[in-house]
């Protein structure tokens, strides 16, 4: 399953207004279920914890890295997109990050059931 960002705006309000909140250790999620065929994903690096635009590309580059490379993405099922939301104030290394998101996204599953 391919790594499809979610640029719809009015899915992304719909996820923050209507969804689902799972808490992480440094990296949350919110997410909802459109009961579609369409299956997409969001990154979000606050500015005001990381103010370096260099630093907040980067550690979206390692969670989008992290989501493609773990392959537990194909648990999630289709019609659900997930909005993932880094909570740290510093930047952390990607095996941090990894098992962070690893941690996550398996909470993440067990909440679709």
């Amino acid at each position: 399953m391919k790594l499809k960002p979610i640029k719809d705006k009015k899915k992304i309000e719909k996820i923050f207004n209507e969804g689902e909140f799972v808490k992480g250790n440094s990296i949350s999620a919110k997410w909802y279920n459109f009961e579609d065929d369409d299956f997409g994903f969001g990154i979000s690096v606050p500015k005001r914890l990381i103010p370096s635009a260099v630093r907040r590309n980067k550690i979206k580059r390692r969670i989008k890295s992290v989501l493609i490379k773990s392959g537990l993405v194909r648990n999630v099922r289709m019609g659900v997109c997930i909005f993932l939301l880094y909570e740290s104030s510093k930047e952390l290394s990607f095996s941090e990050i990894q098992l962070k998101v690893v941690e996550l996204l398996k909470k993440l599953t067990k909440s679709f059931d």
